[in-house]
């Protein structure tokens, strides 16, 4: 059996195996996981090149639905049981209202209209409830300092790369190699930043899924155009967040719809 072989061999066995979930080609021995075993709509990578090396040294003996049920079902992040240990890993997650109201509510800050953020513990977006808070004996004014805090952190680490038409500054993105970045808007140097590049104090941030971000003038017609292929191209990718742009203006925060055709 090929490399290939195995990978499309994997691929319909996840699927078998968590009939449930949907589970896409995304790059070479990887699997995009877009729903979790619990059912928690969340995205993860299983990488699969352990398993490749497993079952080219046992062959026949290898076991694959065996090894992935194992494998999947420990690709879940646990909420550390202790604040120390927990402080360090909270981040604040961009959520529209009615998806939290569709799921457990977790601690939910609104921001203004249909814009709110939950606070997300790990790469796999474990949602802090209140539950949580009793386990660490913490007030919840706590987790949204260490939330933001975190976040802070984060953005100075942070590149933010113009994209330039003819010299002129049309829009930038931020290159970062986690998965918070949709939750950058929520950072006050985040908007310091878009005024000063971009010349305005009304912009839009498209954000097709949480590790692409991309900041443009909301009156951008021509800039819009240009993102269109971009934001289509992610979405096929595998992982689509939202196709909504997110206004920010001195009223607030809103959605528009980009429009993809």
């Amino acid at each position: 059996m090929t490399r290939e072989e195995f990978e499309a061999t994997a691929l319909f066995r996840l699927q078998r195996l968590f009939p449930q979930a949907r589970f896409l080609k995304a790059g070479q021995l990887e699997i995009a996981i877009l729903r979790s075993p619990s059912g928690n709509p969340t995205a993860h990578r299983l990488r699969l090149s352990r398993a490749w090396a497993a079952f080219c040294q046992n062959g026949e003996r290898f076991d694959m639905d065996t090894y992935l049920s194992r494998v999947v079902g420990t690709i879940e992040y646990q909420v550390p049981a202790d604040w120390k240990t927990a402080r360090s890993t909270i981040y604040p997650k961009l959520l529209t209202s009615g998806l939290v109201k569709r799921n457990r509510r977790p601690l939910f800050y609104p921001l203004a209209g249909e814009l709110g953020y939950v606070l997300t513990s790990g790469d796999a977006d474990n949602w802090i409830t209140e539950q949580d808070l009793e386990t660490w004996s913490i007030g919840e004014e706590c987790v949204l300092a260490a939330a933001m805090d975190n976040l802070d952190r984060l953005w100075n680490e942070a590149t933010v790369v113009a994209w330039t038409i003819q010299d002129n500054i049309r829009a930038f993105h931020v290159e970062v190699t986690h998965g918070h970045k949709a939750a950058f808007i929520l950072a006050p140097q985040f908007e310091e930043r878009a005024m000063a590049l971009l010349n305005t104090d009304d912009f839009s941030v498209a954000i097709p899924n949480r590790n692409f971000l991309v900041t443009f003038s909301a009156h951008d017609d021509e800039f819009m155009q240009i993102l269109q292929p971009v934001v289509k191209k992610e979405i096929a990718a595998g992982f689509p967040l939202s196709r909504l742009l997110i206004r920010i203006n001195p009223e607030g925060y809103s959605l528009d719809t980009l429009p993809l055709d």
